[in-house]
């Protein structure tokens, strides 16, 4: 009897882990100012808060350090069935403004009372790495754009270091630079706008790319670049990054590169296999990049 009733009495407490430990892997979702813009999708028969960017800005404000992640839907009428191509515009702080664009095509069951006769694309995925401190950022509807937006932010902690992470190696036989930090020799794969790495991860659960900017003369101390990720060839989601120069580390090929300081993305891995893809998305720049696998 004592032992059924401490069985009931510790079920609660699990139940909380659960959601606990949920939130953590899944990230929590975080509200605008603009909480009136609130549009209510149900998707496969779940509700999920989006919030409406037609005519109006959303503004956030955060406490780092966190990882943002911002999903934008568009907004499509129901008959239509061809991609659409849907943006915004990205304010960080008071820094300038960055135009996200998305592709998507329209997906069944999803549905919105405030938008009859419409459906939604799938979802566009944007990271963004929020340093500490207090910090906002706005998303702004880019005028004369045809197709409407939904957006609906969550955002997470950093996750500590992993002692049992290892280095994956690039599938076409790439040979990686060597990134020299003290008497410490790291490898990190070059990569230039135009082209891919690919790696295909195998018995792990999560992938993290680190990424250094390569800081050459010309170049102010501080600069931002964005990378994009693939699954297969589906976009996984596209990752903006501040970074600052490295002043103790060197490229151990190329003396004349100042690394910057690494910035990150994690990547959740499904059981089936598929092949992951790094590409840069700023013109006459070159990052070197880092991927690390969880077993």
């Amino acid at each position: 009897m004592n032992q059924n009733q401490s069985c009931r009495m510790n079920r609660p407490g699990l139940l909380l882990l659960g959601v606990i430990i949920l939130t953590f892997l899944r990230g929590e979702t975080i509200l605008p100012s603009e909480r009136d813009k609130k549009e209510i999708l149900t998707i496969n028969k779940k509700k999920r808060t989006y919030y409406q960017l037609h005519n109006n800005t959303l503004t956030y404000k955060i406490a780092g350090p966190k990882r943002v992640e911002i999903i934008a839907r568009g907004v499509v009428p129901k008959k239509d069935y061809k991609e659409v191509r849907f943006a915004y515009n990205l304010i960080i702080d008071n820094g300038d403004s960055i135009i996200i664009s998305h592709s998507a095509a329209k997906i069944k069951n999803i549905t919105s009372s405030k938008h009859p006769g419409h459906g939604f694309t799938l979802p566009g995925k944007y990271f963004i790495n929020i340093p500490k401190g207090n910090h906002w950022f706005k998303i702004e509807p880019i005028p004369k754009v045809d197709v409407p937006v939904v957006i609906r932010v969550r955002v997470k902690g950093f996750e500590k270091g992993d002692e049992h992470r290892q280095f994956v190696q690039a599938v076409a036989g790439i040979k990686p630079k060597n990134l020299i930090i003290g008497e410490k020799s790291v490898r990190y794969y070059e990569l230039k706008h135009g082209e891919r790495l690919q790696f295909e991860p195998k018995k792990l659960y999560k992938l993290t790319f680190l990424s250094r900017l390569a800081f050459v003369n010309g170049m102010s101390n501080y600069e931002n670049y964005q990378i994009r990720v693939w699954k297969d060839e589906i976009i996984y989601g596209t990752y903006f990054f501040s970074t600052e120069k490295s002043e103790d580390s060197i490229i151990k090929e190329d003396k004349k590169v100042i690394p910057g300081k690494w910035r990150s993305c994690e990547i959740n891995l499904s059981k089936s296999k598929h092949t992951y893809s790094v590409e840069l998305l700023d013109k006459g720049k070159k990052v070197f990049v880092r991927c690390l696998g969880n077993q």
